[in-house]
């Protein structure tokens, strides 16, 4: 009785190796079964990669397009007081705004000099002001607003003490302005057009805007509010712009409720809501995917389970369990999913690039899908192998001799 347990011992054994060692000889004896296996696989996968690519790329310009709108961009000015005059902000304003959690960028603008207006040309009547202002900027305000130029430069810390001057898009047509090195009348003096910057988006008040150094007007423009804080524009991290809304004003002057916060929340829910769709729309497309590669191993499965059904006769009459060839089964079809998942990562990759360079969009792979889809494909695989391990577990060694 012993000696009989002690064989029944012996013959359930069935280490990891040898598992892995059964399940690659499976594999790599038939070269052709395994391409094909592991090609529905590699197209899921390859699908998983490319299509959540391309939804990322399309979600990180559309809310590139909608950041640079001003999404994430919220305005903190000064309101006015119970004297009917302007609460000014703290000079110590941008800095404690800039230490707000989500904040990425902050920029001032200083209060400009009064009834100063551009003109092409110092014959043009006063009244006729076409619409335009002047506008005084600290050089931040380039990277808060995320200004582009579309001719000629910035202030640096050179040009800000020079009268010299910046037009908005609009100002720039309306003026008549098509380069750098033109002169406008400003302020009953000549100014030189330093640079030209393309369209701000919603922030139309730059647009229509010559923007002037702030410490050439510091030094030239009497006036108590000369200096001032006009505006601090606050450009916040992706997604944060709610949260740094609701803090701004305690953080630009604590205690003060003369202080006004200005956000385009509507755009800022839009690109919530936009950000939400997309992100579901890719998990959905990764998941049909999937589904279509699990398919395809499941039945290849069943097709093996029934090529095989003599060496699982010989084997189960040597005494392997059922759950030794279920096991064995299901560590094929892993095997089969982790290299049609590999193979399918790069094939999605390569994709997803083709399309990125296509259409001209940044190419975004989300790192989580790259990392975890050789893993998921395995686990998708072995779910896929189940049915036909069992099926071939269940097959006594006679009935699957007698198939020989």
């Amino acid at each position: 009785m012993t000696n009989v347990t002690h064989a029944r011992q012996l013959r359930s054994r069935f280490r990891f190796r040898d598992l892995l060692r059964t399940a690659w000889l499976g594999v790599s004896s038939r070269p052709q079964r395994t391409a094909l296996a592991s090609l529905g696989v590699a197209l899921g996968i390859a699908s998983l990669t490319a299509l959540t690519g391309a939804a990322a790329s399309n979600q990180a310009r559309l809310l590139a397009d909608l950041d640079r709108m001003g999404a994430n961009l919220a305005i903190v000015r000064p309101t006015i007081g119970p004297d009917n005059a302007i609460v000014p902000l703290p000079e110590t304003a941008p800095a404690m705004v800039e230490r707000v959690d989500g904040v990425a960028d902050v920029g001032v603008f200083e209060t400009a000099p009064e009834d100063t207006f551009v003109y092409r040309t110092d014959l043009v009547p006063e009244t006729e002001t076409n619409g335009l202002r002047t506008a005084v900027a600290r050089p931040d305000v380039f990277a808060a607003i995320e200004a582009k130029l579309a001719a000629g430069r910035w202030f640096d810390d050179a040009a800000r003490t020079l009268p010299v001057t910046v037009l908005g898009q609009t100002a720039a047509d309306r003026l008549g302005v098509t380069r750098p090195g033109d002169r406008v009348w400003i302020g009953g003096q000549w100014y030189g057009v330093l640079g030209i910057l393309e369209s701000a988006g919603l922030a139309t008040e730059i647009d229509t805007a010559a923007i002037l150094g702030d410490q050439w007007v510091r030094d030239t423009f009497e006036g108590t509010t000369i200096g001032d804080i006009s505006a601090v524009y606050v450009r916040a991290h992706p997604g944060q712009i709610g949260h740094v809304t609701e803090t701004l004003a305690t953080a630009a002057s604590p205690g003060s409720p003369f202080v006004s916060v200005n956000a385009l929340t509507e755009l800022a829910d839009a690109r919530t809501t936009a950000d939400d769709s997309l992100s579901t729309l890719g998990v959905a497309l990764a998941g049909i995917a999937l589904l279509v590669g699990a398919v395809g191993i499941a039945n290849t499965m069943v097709v093996t389970v029934l090529e095989r059904r003599c060496e699982i006769g010989l084997r189960r009459s040597l005494g392997a369990r059922a759950r030794h060839i279920a096991i064995q089964f299901l560590a094929e079809a892993a095997c089969l999913a982790l290299i049609g998942g590999i193979a399918g990562l790069a094939l999605g990759v390569g994709a997803a690039s083709v399309l990125a360079l296509i259409s001209g969009q940044p190419l975004v792979i989300p790192i989580e899908t790259a990392a975890a889809s050789p893993g998921v494909a395995v686990i998708v695989g072995a779910a896929a192998g189940l049915y036909p391990a069992l099926r071939a577990a269940r097959l006594s060694p006679t009935l699957a001799l007698r198939a020989v």
